[in-house]
């Protein structure tokens, strides 16, 4: 399994590009960057670690995947962090910003009975339910990491435990 991000502080795109993108409808300008910016991580991962030739996406059952390989990926988002995690099984990957909030009453809306709740518990919590969602099926192993130390990541699916993070830079691909 091979886990990818991507900073989007570090690039620029052009507003005018953006419109054109799709029909597809968009929350927030940010939300729209985040969405092109993840399509092409993942294109440019696929091409530079993959060797696919063909990176054309379809959805399927609201997951996005390669039209004609059977490479699997999931694409994340949060705040300037869009992440792309790839494996040939199907796999769901989330990563959230760890920002302070009231963490015992949202464990309450999920009947959590632990002790000792922290932020670091609460997300590792929630990128975990998130990534299970994204995979839509069961996961034999689930990975969560903290990234760039206030981001939480869980990737899930039916992988070795082994993993590596690559980050996009303006260098290209560097193992972080």
């Amino acid at each position: 399994m091979k886990v990818f991000y991507i900073d989007t502080n570090e690039y620029f795109i052009n507003p005018d590009v953006l419109k054109n993108y799709a029909d597809r409808k968009f929350l927030s300008e940010e939300k729209e960057k985040q969405h092109c910016f993840g399509r092409f991580l993942v294109k440019t991962a696929a091409k530079e670690f993959f060797k696919l030739d063909d990176t054309e996406i379809e959805t399927v059952n609201k997951k996005p995947r390669f039209k004609k390989n059977g490479l699997q990926f999931s694409i994340s988002h949060s705040h300037n962090i869009v992440l792309a995690a790839f494996d040939v099984n199907p796999i769901g990957a989330d990563v959230e910003f760890m920002k302070e909030r009231n963490f015992k009453e949202i464990f309450d809306r999920y009947n959590y009975k632990g002790e000792n709740i922290s932020k670091e518990l609460f997300y590792k919590f929630w990128t975990e339910y998130e990534a299970g969602i994204k995979l839509q099926g069961s996961a034999k192993t689930k990975v969560t990491f903290s990234l760039e130390d206030n981001f939480m990541v869980t990737v899930a699916g039916n992988f070795d435990e082994d993993y590596e993070i690559y980050e996009l830079s303006q260098n290209g691909f560097n193992c972080v």
